[in-house]
């Protein structure tokens, strides 16, 4: 995905500097699906969804359009997180989220409905919360930049 002749370490400072900007983390040695090794962003104890489904219609719900992913990105769940671990793996995740950034993403958090059949349970689960990456519409972005 990217060109540019940057370090790993000048990468890895990078990433660090967009997870403070989007308050989440960089995890460098976390695990997704059911112990599998890997890299990406967290907040609040799991990673971002790119992709989001009404929970009763089954219907796509976010307005992101298409979203680049790098080759190993976790396939079960559409979350921020590549597969693997080391300099590999960590170039994928630095090109996803300069993606991301040049694209106009940024984390969104916050309360959602939960299903009241499944009561206490869906907040045991963290049903309650979502964390996302949000695409913001052009005219928020530039409003953004023209803040002083």
């Amino acid at each position: 995905m990217s060109n540019e002749q940057i370090s790993h370490t000048d990468k890895i400072a990078w990433m660090a500097l967009w997870c403070a900007k989007n308050k989440v983390t960089l995890d460098l040695e976390g695990e997704c699906g059911f112990g599998r090794e890997c890299v990406g962003i967290t907040t609040d104890g799991g990673y971002p969804d790119y992709e989001w489904y009404d929970e009763t219609t089954y219907e796509r719900a976010d307005q992101n359009g298409d979203v680049w992913t790098p080759p190993d990105a976790y396939h079960k769940h559409t979350c921020v997180a590549v597969l693997g671990r080391g300099e590999a793996a960590e170039a994928q995740l630095y090109d996803w989220l300069k993606w991301f950034d040049d694209h106009g993403f940024v984390v969104e958090k916050g309360v959602q409905p939960i299903d009241p059949r499944l009561g206490m349970i869906a907040v045991m689960l963290g049903k309650h919360m979502y964390k996302r990456l949000v695409r913001k519409p052009i005219e928020a972005l530039t409003a953004l930049k023209e803040t002083p």
